[in-house]
Protein backbone atom coordinates (compact mmCIF):
# COMPACT_ATOMS: atom_id res chain seq x y z
CA UNK A 1 0.00 0.00 0.00
CA UNK A 2 1.28 3.35 -1.01
CA UNK A 3 0.65 6.41 1.22
CA UNK A 4 0.03 9.70 -0.69
CA UNK A 5 -0.09 12.65 0.68
CA UNK A 6 -0.41 16.51 -0.72
CA UNK A 7 0.88 19.67 0.68
CA UNK A 8 0.09 23.31 -0.53
CA UNK A 9 3.08 25.32 -0.90
CA UNK A 10 2.64 28.66 -1.81
CA UNK A 11 3.80 28.45 -5.24
CA UNK A 12 3.26 24.74 -6.23
CA UNK A 13 1.47 21.58 -5.03
CA UNK A 14 4.19 19.06 -3.83
CA UNK A 15 3.12 15.34 -3.83
CA UNK A 16 4.98 12.79 -1.32
CA UNK A 17 5.06 9.33 -2.05
CA UNK A 18 6.14 7.30 1.00
CA UNK A 19 7.04 3.65 0.16
CA UNK A 20 5.01 1.05 2.62
CA UNK A 21 7.16 0.90 5.63
CA UNK A 22 6.72 -1.72 8.81
CA UNK A 23 5.39 -0.58 12.12
CA UNK A 24 7.46 -3.19 14.20
CA UNK A 25 9.74 -0.91 16.27
CA UNK A 26 11.74 -4.27 17.91
CA UNK A 27 15.05 -3.80 17.03
CA UNK A 28 15.82 -7.41 16.84
CA UNK A 29 13.85 -8.10 13.61
CA UNK A 30 15.00 -11.09 11.25
CA UNK A 31 16.58 -8.80 8.35
CA UNK A 32 17.03 -11.11 5.89
CA UNK A 33 13.37 -11.87 5.46
CA UNK A 34 12.92 -7.74 4.83
CA UNK A 35 16.02 -7.24 3.04
CA UNK A 36 19.72 -6.61 3.06
CA UNK A 37 20.78 -4.24 5.61
CA UNK A 38 21.97 -0.75 4.26
CA UNK A 39 25.35 -1.36 5.43
CA UNK A 40 26.47 -3.15 2.79
CA UNK A 41 25.88 -0.45 0.62
CA UNK A 42 29.52 1.69 -0.35
CA UNK A 43 27.34 4.70 -1.56
CA UNK A 44 23.98 6.48 -0.23
CA UNK A 45 24.26 8.61 -3.31
CA UNK A 46 22.15 6.50 -5.30
CA UNK A 47 18.85 6.64 -2.97
CA UNK A 48 18.74 10.57 -3.74
CA UNK A 49 16.00 11.91 -5.36
CA UNK A 50 16.65 13.63 -8.87
CA UNK A 51 14.96 16.80 -7.84
CA UNK A 52 16.03 16.38 -4.30
CA UNK A 53 17.28 19.85 -2.56
CA UNK A 54 20.18 19.68 -0.79
CA UNK A 55 19.37 20.32 2.54
CA UNK A 56 16.29 17.88 1.82
CA UNK A 57 19.19 15.77 0.94
CA UNK A 58 21.43 16.17 4.63
CA UNK A 59 18.78 15.29 7.12
CA UNK A 60 17.92 12.03 5.17
CA UNK A 61 21.29 11.03 4.42
CA UNK A 62 22.71 11.68 8.25
CA UNK A 63 19.13 9.48 9.12
CA UNK A 64 19.76 7.08 6.56
CA UNK A 65 23.35 6.72 7.78
CA UNK A 66 22.32 6.70 11.74
CA UNK A 67 20.65 3.57 11.07
CA UNK A 68 21.99 1.95 8.23
CA UNK A 69 22.88 -1.08 10.83
CA UNK A 70 19.84 -2.03 12.50
CA UNK A 71 17.26 -1.93 9.67
CA UNK A 72 16.33 -3.43 6.61
CA UNK A 73 17.09 -1.27 3.28
CA UNK A 74 13.51 -0.57 1.71
CA UNK A 75 12.13 0.07 5.49
CA UNK A 76 14.97 2.67 5.72
CA UNK A 77 15.07 4.40 3.03
CA UNK A 78 10.70 4.37 3.21
CA UNK A 79 11.56 5.63 7.08
CA UNK A 80 14.21 8.18 6.09
CA UNK A 81 11.61 9.67 3.62
CA UNK A 82 8.82 9.68 5.98
CA UNK A 83 11.22 11.57 8.71
CA UNK A 84 12.15 14.33 6.03
CA UNK A 85 8.32 14.77 5.64
CA UNK A 86 7.34 14.98 8.94
CA UNK A 87 10.11 17.90 9.86
CA UNK A 88 10.24 19.89 6.94
CA UNK A 89 6.77 20.26 5.42
CA UNK A 90 5.16 18.92 8.65
CA UNK A 91 2.98 15.82 7.75
CA UNK A 92 1.04 13.63 9.50
CA UNK A 93 0.85 9.78 9.63
CA UNK A 94 -0.95 7.30 11.75
CA UNK A 95 0.49 7.64 15.45
CA UNK A 96 2.06 4.70 15.42
CA UNK A 97 4.26 5.79 12.38
CA UNK A 98 4.75 9.06 13.99
CA UNK A 99 5.69 7.46 17.18
CA UNK A 100 8.42 5.58 15.48
CA UNK A 101 10.23 8.40 13.39
CA UNK A 102 10.11 10.23 15.99
CA UNK A 103 12.10 7.85 17.86
CA UNK A 104 14.33 6.78 15.34
CA UNK A 105 14.77 10.60 14.61
CA UNK A 106 15.29 12.11 18.19
CA UNK A 107 18.47 13.66 18.54
CA UNK A 108 18.53 14.53 14.21
CA UNK A 109 15.02 16.36 14.78
CA UNK A 110 16.15 18.65 17.48
CA UNK A 111 19.36 19.46 15.50
CA UNK A 112 17.73 19.91 12.76
CA UNK A 113 14.60 22.45 14.10
CA UNK A 114 18.31 24.11 16.24
CA UNK A 115 19.93 24.98 12.64
CA UNK A 116 16.25 25.75 11.11
CA UNK A 117 15.37 28.72 14.26
CA UNK A 118 18.83 30.06 13.61
CA UNK A 119 18.09 30.31 9.71
CA UNK A 120 14.43 31.74 9.75
CA UNK A 121 15.66 34.69 11.69
CA UNK A 122 14.11 37.42 10.28
CA UNK A 123 16.35 40.30 8.09
CA UNK A 124 14.66 43.10 6.43
CA UNK A 125 16.96 44.41 3.92
CA UNK A 126 15.53 46.24 0.76
CA UNK A 127 15.17 44.69 -2.35
CA UNK A 128 17.19 46.62 -4.33
CA UNK A 129 20.10 45.74 -2.13
CA UNK A 130 19.38 41.89 -1.38
CA UNK A 131 19.67 42.07 -5.81
CA UNK A 132 23.41 43.57 -5.42
CA UNK A 133 24.74 41.53 -2.95
CA UNK A 134 22.95 38.45 -4.69
CA UNK A 135 25.42 39.54 -7.68
CA UNK A 136 28.10 40.84 -5.98
CA UNK A 137 28.05 37.43 -3.77
CA UNK A 138 27.99 39.28 -0.87
CA UNK A 139 26.88 37.76 2.43
CA UNK A 140 24.33 38.70 5.19
CA UNK A 141 27.66 38.34 7.93
CA UNK A 142 30.04 40.77 5.85
CA UNK A 143 26.77 43.15 5.41
CA UNK A 144 26.83 43.35 9.09
CA UNK A 145 30.46 43.73 9.68
CA UNK A 146 29.84 46.64 7.68
CA UNK A 147 27.19 47.72 9.55
CA UNK A 148 29.06 47.60 12.54
CA UNK A 149 32.01 49.42 10.95
CA UNK A 150 29.90 52.30 9.98
CA UNK A 151 28.19 52.21 13.61
CA UNK A 152 31.70 52.78 15.03
CA UNK A 153 32.81 55.61 12.76
CA UNK A 154 29.61 57.52 13.96
CA UNK A 155 31.01 57.18 17.36
CA UNK A 156 34.38 58.29 16.57
CA UNK A 157 35.67 61.50 17.40
CA UNK A 158 35.82 64.20 13.99
CA UNK A 159 38.53 66.49 13.18
CA UNK A 160 38.89 68.98 12.86
CA UNK A 161 36.52 70.44 15.09
CA UNK A 162 34.33 73.46 13.67
CA UNK A 163 31.60 73.72 15.39
CA UNK A 164 29.91 73.32 18.49
CA UNK A 165 28.29 70.10 17.61
CA UNK A 166 31.47 69.00 16.84
CA UNK A 167 32.65 69.80 20.29
CA UNK A 168 29.69 67.79 21.75
CA UNK A 169 30.67 64.49 19.95
CA UNK A 170 33.83 64.18 20.83
CA UNK A 171 32.92 65.31 24.71
CA UNK A 172 32.02 62.66 26.70
CA UNK A 173 31.55 63.01 30.30
CA UNK A 174 32.81 60.17 32.44
CA UNK A 175 31.15 59.78 35.81
CA UNK A 176 29.69 63.47 35.75
CA UNK A 177 33.46 64.67 36.07
CA UNK A 178 33.95 68.06 34.82
CA UNK A 179 37.55 68.09 35.05
CA UNK A 180 38.21 64.28 34.63
CA UNK A 181 36.48 64.74 31.05
CA UNK A 182 38.19 67.81 30.23
CA UNK A 183 41.50 65.84 29.93
CA UNK A 184 40.09 62.93 27.98
CA UNK A 185 39.15 65.48 25.69
CA UNK A 186 42.56 66.94 25.57
CA UNK A 187 43.93 64.27 24.71
CA UNK A 188 42.28 63.69 21.37
CA UNK A 189 44.13 66.60 20.41
CA UNK A 190 41.28 68.27 18.74
CA UNK A 191 41.66 71.32 21.33
CA UNK A 192 41.25 72.32 25.16
CA UNK A 193 39.64 74.06 27.49
CA UNK A 194 40.57 78.12 28.23
CA UNK A 195 38.82 79.82 31.52
CA UNK A 196 39.07 83.38 30.55
CA UNK A 197 38.19 85.83 33.45
CA UNK A 198 38.26 89.50 32.59
CA UNK A 199 37.11 93.15 34.27
CA UNK A 200 34.36 94.85 32.53
CA UNK A 201 33.45 98.98 33.67
CA UNK A 202 32.02 97.87 36.61
CA UNK A 203 35.27 97.54 39.01
CA UNK A 204 32.98 94.86 40.69
CA UNK A 205 32.02 92.95 37.98
CA UNK A 206 33.98 90.46 35.69
CA UNK A 207 33.28 88.50 32.60
CA UNK A 208 34.12 84.99 32.88
CA UNK A 209 34.24 83.28 29.55
CA UNK A 210 34.94 79.14 28.77
CA UNK A 211 36.48 78.43 25.61
CA UNK A 212 36.73 75.03 24.00
CA UNK A 213 38.73 74.42 20.74
CA UNK A 214 38.78 77.55 19.71
CA UNK A 215 34.57 77.68 20.25
CA UNK A 216 32.89 80.04 23.66
CA UNK A 217 30.69 77.89 25.11
CA UNK A 218 29.40 79.68 28.21
CA UNK A 219 29.68 83.37 29.30
CA UNK A 220 28.82 84.83 32.48
CA UNK A 221 29.25 88.06 34.13
CA UNK A 222 29.29 88.51 37.94
CA UNK A 223 32.07 88.67 41.00
CA UNK A 224 35.21 86.54 39.91
CA UNK A 225 34.15 83.61 42.03
CA UNK A 226 30.08 83.68 41.08
CA UNK A 227 31.20 83.96 37.81
CA UNK A 228 33.78 81.23 37.37
CA UNK A 229 31.22 78.85 39.21
CA UNK A 230 28.38 79.74 37.02
CA UNK A 231 30.34 79.60 34.34
CA UNK A 232 31.40 75.78 34.98
CA UNK A 233 28.21 75.04 35.89
CA UNK A 234 26.81 76.03 32.62
CA UNK A 235 29.10 73.93 30.66
CA UNK A 236 28.27 71.26 32.38
CA UNK A 237 24.69 71.84 31.76
CA UNK A 238 25.13 71.81 28.47
CA UNK A 239 27.22 68.44 28.31
CA UNK A 240 24.59 66.20 30.30
CA UNK A 241 22.16 67.02 27.71
CA UNK A 242 23.79 67.13 24.52
CA UNK A 243 26.92 64.74 25.09
CA UNK A 244 27.05 61.15 25.79
CA UNK A 245 28.05 59.91 29.27
CA UNK A 246 29.75 57.07 30.82
CA UNK A 247 29.04 55.85 34.61
CA UNK A 248 30.11 53.02 36.64
CA UNK A 249 27.35 50.44 36.87
CA UNK A 250 26.54 50.73 40.68
CA UNK A 251 25.06 46.91 40.84
CA UNK A 252 28.88 45.95 40.36
CA UNK A 253 29.67 43.60 43.29
CA UNK A 254 32.91 44.91 44.34
CA UNK A 255 33.30 41.98 47.31
CA UNK A 256 34.73 39.23 45.00
CA UNK A 257 38.09 37.96 44.00
CA UNK A 258 38.88 36.45 40.54
CA UNK A 259 42.32 35.41 41.63
CA UNK A 260 42.40 32.54 43.63
CA UNK A 261 45.58 31.68 45.90
CA UNK A 262 47.39 28.94 44.39
CA UNK A 263 50.04 27.23 46.66
CA UNK A 264 52.98 25.41 45.61
CA UNK A 265 54.07 21.70 45.98
CA UNK A 266 57.49 22.92 48.39
CA UNK A 267 58.46 26.12 49.91
CA UNK A 268 60.15 28.51 47.38
CA UNK A 269 61.60 31.99 47.36
CA UNK A 270 60.97 35.16 46.00
CA UNK A 271 62.10 34.18 42.56
CA UNK A 272 60.41 30.91 42.16
CA UNK A 273 63.20 28.56 42.60
CA UNK A 274 63.09 25.70 45.22
CA UNK A 275 63.69 27.01 48.73
CA UNK A 276 67.08 25.62 49.83
CA UNK A 277 66.63 25.88 53.56
CA UNK A 278 64.28 27.29 56.46
CA UNK A 279 66.32 28.13 58.64
CA UNK A 280 69.32 30.35 57.22
CA UNK A 281 71.01 32.91 58.82
CA UNK A 282 69.02 35.78 59.82
CA UNK A 283 69.31 38.25 57.59
CA UNK A 284 71.09 42.08 57.95
CA UNK A 285 68.27 44.22 59.59
CA UNK A 286 67.68 47.90 57.75
CA UNK A 287 70.05 50.36 59.83
CA UNK A 288 68.19 53.32 60.81
CA UNK A 289 69.70 56.73 62.26
CA UNK A 290 66.82 57.03 64.38
CA UNK A 291 67.49 53.16 66.34
CA UNK A 292 68.01 53.93 70.12
CA UNK A 293 71.45 55.02 71.09
CA UNK A 294 73.55 54.09 74.53
CA UNK A 295 72.81 57.43 75.97
CA UNK A 296 68.73 56.51 75.72
CA UNK A 297 66.86 55.86 78.80
CA UNK A 298 64.74 53.59 77.40
CA UNK A 299 68.33 51.71 75.87
CA UNK A 300 69.25 51.59 79.55
CA UNK A 301 65.59 50.20 79.89
CA UNK A 302 65.85 47.54 77.69
CA UNK A 303 69.58 46.53 78.87
CA UNK A 304 68.17 45.83 82.24
CA UNK A 305 65.59 43.78 80.89
CA UNK A 306 68.11 41.49 79.13
CA UNK A 307 68.15 43.25 75.77
CA UNK A 308 71.18 42.73 73.95
CA UNK A 309 71.26 45.32 71.23
CA UNK A 310 70.23 44.79 67.75
CA UNK A 311 66.49 43.57 66.33
CA UNK A 312 63.76 42.39 68.46
CA UNK A 313 62.14 38.71 68.36
CA UNK A 314 63.92 35.38 69.01
CA UNK A 315 65.64 35.00 65.64
CA UNK A 316 67.00 38.38 65.84
CA UNK A 317 64.69 39.77 62.89
CA UNK A 318 62.46 42.37 64.16
CA UNK A 319 62.26 46.09 64.42
CA UNK A 320 65.31 48.06 65.25
CA UNK A 321 63.73 51.31 65.04
CA UNK A 322 61.87 52.69 67.78
CA UNK A 323 57.76 52.56 66.78
CA UNK A 324 56.37 56.04 65.51
CA UNK A 325 53.97 58.03 66.86
CA UNK A 326 51.36 59.42 64.91
CA UNK A 327 48.93 62.18 66.08
CA UNK A 328 45.44 61.59 66.24
CA UNK A 329 42.87 63.43 64.53
CA UNK A 330 39.18 63.54 64.56
CA UNK A 331 36.80 61.50 66.84
CA UNK A 332 37.14 58.03 65.32
CA UNK A 333 38.99 55.38 67.47
CA UNK A 334 42.64 54.34 67.97
CA UNK A 335 44.19 52.69 65.05
CA UNK A 336 40.94 52.73 62.97
CA UNK A 337 42.57 54.54 59.83
CA UNK A 338 40.36 57.84 58.05
CA UNK A 339 37.81 56.58 55.87
CA UNK A 340 38.90 58.09 51.74
CA UNK A 341 35.99 58.70 49.21
CA UNK A 342 35.47 56.72 46.25
CA UNK A 343 36.67 58.62 43.33
CA UNK A 344 36.21 57.87 39.77
CA UNK A 345 36.68 55.00 37.81
CA UNK A 346 38.38 56.41 35.21
CA UNK A 347 40.12 59.21 36.92
CA UNK A 348 43.28 60.33 35.05
CA UNK A 349 44.11 62.66 38.08
CA UNK A 350 46.28 61.66 40.66
CA UNK A 351 43.56 60.23 43.45
CA UNK A 352 43.04 56.77 43.31
CA UNK A 353 40.71 55.12 41.15
CA UNK A 354 38.91 52.83 43.31
CA UNK A 355 36.53 52.75 46.57
CA UNK A 356 37.76 53.09 49.94
CA UNK A 357 41.21 52.40 51.19
CA UNK A 358 43.32 51.80 47.73
CA UNK A 359 47.22 52.06 48.52
CA UNK A 360 49.16 52.89 45.24
CA UNK A 361 52.68 52.91 46.87
CA UNK A 362 55.05 49.01 47.30
CA UNK A 363 55.26 48.77 51.36
CA UNK A 364 58.62 49.00 52.10
CA UNK A 365 59.46 45.83 53.81
CA UNK A 366 60.86 45.15 56.84
CA UNK A 367 62.78 41.99 55.64
CA UNK A 368 64.41 40.82 52.91
CA UNK A 369 62.27 38.85 50.69
CA UNK A 370 65.17 37.00 49.48
CA UNK A 371 65.73 35.12 53.03
CA UNK A 372 61.83 33.70 53.21
CA UNK A 373 60.08 30.95 52.39
CA UNK A 374 56.61 31.04 50.05
CA UNK A 375 54.29 28.50 49.91
CA UNK A 376 52.66 29.97 46.60
CA UNK A 377 53.44 29.46 43.32
CA UNK A 378 55.47 32.54 42.47
CA UNK A 379 56.09 31.99 39.23
CA UNK A 380 52.22 31.39 38.01
CA UNK A 381 51.50 34.61 39.70
CA UNK A 382 54.74 36.58 37.65
CA UNK A 383 53.32 35.06 34.27
CA UNK A 384 49.47 36.11 35.41
CA UNK A 385 51.06 39.56 35.79
CA UNK A 386 52.67 39.92 32.15
CA UNK A 387 50.26 38.81 30.49
CA UNK A 388 48.02 40.97 32.30
CA UNK A 389 49.57 43.90 31.09
CA UNK A 390 50.63 42.81 27.72
CA UNK A 391 46.82 42.11 27.19
CA UNK A 392 45.56 45.29 28.39
CA UNK A 393 42.71 43.41 30.44
CA UNK A 394 39.51 45.60 30.90
CA UNK A 395 38.77 44.52 34.36
CA UNK A 396 40.18 44.41 37.60
CA UNK A 397 42.05 40.94 39.08
CA UNK A 398 41.53 41.10 42.98
CA UNK A 399 43.26 38.53 44.80
CA UNK A 400 41.55 36.55 47.37
CA UNK A 401 42.05 37.80 50.73
CA UNK A 402 43.52 34.57 51.75
CA UNK A 403 46.70 36.06 51.06
CA UNK A 404 49.32 36.77 53.69
CA UNK A 405 51.36 39.95 54.38
CA UNK A 406 54.39 38.57 52.96
CA UNK A 407 52.81 37.12 50.32
CA UNK A 408 50.86 40.72 49.50
CA UNK A 409 54.65 42.29 49.27
CA UNK A 410 55.73 39.57 47.07
CA UNK A 411 52.80 40.58 44.58
CA UNK A 412 53.71 44.13 44.81
CA UNK A 413 57.61 43.17 44.16
CA UNK A 414 56.44 41.02 41.15
CA UNK A 415 54.25 43.87 39.89
CA UNK A 416 57.26 46.87 40.45
CA UNK A 417 59.68 44.21 37.98
CA UNK A 418 56.97 44.21 35.07
CA UNK A 419 56.59 48.14 35.92
CA UNK A 420 52.47 47.39 36.51
CA UNK A 421 50.41 49.56 38.99
CA UNK A 422 48.93 47.60 41.93
CA UNK A 423 47.31 48.92 45.23
CA UNK A 424 45.74 47.18 48.47
CA UNK A 425 41.57 47.45 48.58
CA UNK A 426 40.09 47.09 51.70
CA UNK A 427 36.05 47.18 52.74
CA UNK A 428 35.87 46.47 56.38
CA UNK A 429 39.47 48.09 57.51
CA UNK A 430 40.26 44.25 58.67
CA UNK A 431 40.87 42.28 55.36
CA UNK A 432 43.33 43.47 52.40
CA UNK A 433 43.30 42.08 48.88
CA UNK A 434 45.74 42.79 46.33
CA UNK A 435 44.61 44.34 43.11
CA UNK A 436 46.30 44.91 39.52
CA UNK A 437 44.16 48.19 38.34
CA UNK A 438 42.15 47.18 35.08
CA UNK A 439 43.42 48.96 31.84
CA UNK A 440 42.18 52.27 31.12
CA UNK A 441 39.91 52.42 27.93
CA UNK A 442 39.17 55.96 26.17
CA UNK A 443 35.64 56.90 26.35
CA UNK A 444 35.02 56.85 22.45
CA UNK A 445 36.68 53.30 22.52
CA UNK A 446 34.34 52.23 25.04
CA UNK A 447 31.01 53.94 23.33
CA UNK A 448 32.27 51.21 20.30
CA UNK A 449 33.06 48.52 23.09
CA UNK A 450 29.59 48.91 24.75
CA UNK A 451 26.59 50.18 21.84
CA UNK A 452 28.43 47.91 18.75
CA UNK A 453 30.34 45.10 19.95
CA UNK A 454 28.33 44.45 23.27
CA UNK A 455 31.34 43.44 24.74
CA UNK A 456 30.06 41.25 27.94
CA UNK A 457 32.32 42.52 30.64
CA UNK A 458 32.62 46.08 29.93
CA UNK A 459 28.46 46.28 28.96
CA UNK A 460 28.65 44.65 32.90
CA UNK A 461 31.56 47.47 34.46
CA UNK A 462 29.87 50.69 32.65
CA UNK A 463 26.25 52.23 31.51
CA UNK A 464 25.96 54.17 28.69
CA UNK A 465 23.28 57.51 28.87
CA UNK A 466 22.61 58.50 25.15
CA UNK A 467 22.49 62.50 24.71
CA UNK A 468 19.09 64.03 25.90
CA UNK A 469 18.69 67.32 24.05
CA UNK A 470 20.21 68.49 20.69
CA UNK A 471 18.92 66.48 16.69
CA UNK A 472 22.36 65.41 15.97
CA UNK A 473 23.31 63.85 19.00
CA UNK A 474 19.87 61.66 19.49
CA UNK A 475 19.76 61.12 15.62
CA UNK A 476 23.19 60.26 15.99
CA UNK A 477 22.41 57.64 18.33
CA UNK A 478 19.19 56.35 16.82
CA UNK A 479 21.50 55.71 14.06
CA UNK A 480 23.86 53.46 15.62
CA UNK A 481 21.02 51.27 17.31
CA UNK A 482 19.40 50.76 14.10
CA UNK A 483 23.09 49.77 12.75
CA UNK A 484 23.38 47.61 15.32
CA UNK A 485 20.45 45.85 15.46
CA UNK A 486 20.04 44.80 12.22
Amino acid sequence: MVHRESVHSEDRDILLICEPVSLDCDSNVDLAAKGEPLSVVPDLEQYRNPFEPDLHWELRRKFLEQHRNKLAEDELVSLSQAFVNVEIWGTVYCEELMARVALLGGTLAEEFRNRKRQMTQRISVPASQAAVDWVHQVSEGQRRAERRLQAAEMLNPVFPVTTVADVFRNFVLVEDNLEDSKLHYEALNGGGFVYDVRATADPKQFEATITVSGLRMSRVVGTVRKAKQRCREEVLRLVRQKCYKIRTNPNRCWYSCNVERLPSEQNVDCDGNPFASRWQAPPKPFQSKDQLKEDNVGYRMLKKLGWGGGPLGKHKIGIVDPIEVQAKRGRRGLGLPQPTPAPSILSLSETSNFPLALNYHQPTPVLDLGTIPFQIDVNFYRDLIRNFKARQIGYDLIFSPEFTDLERTLLFKLASEQNVAAGTVSYDYEHYQFMLPRHRVPPHELLVKILVEKHPIYCSLYTVEPPEAGEDGRERHNKVLELCSR
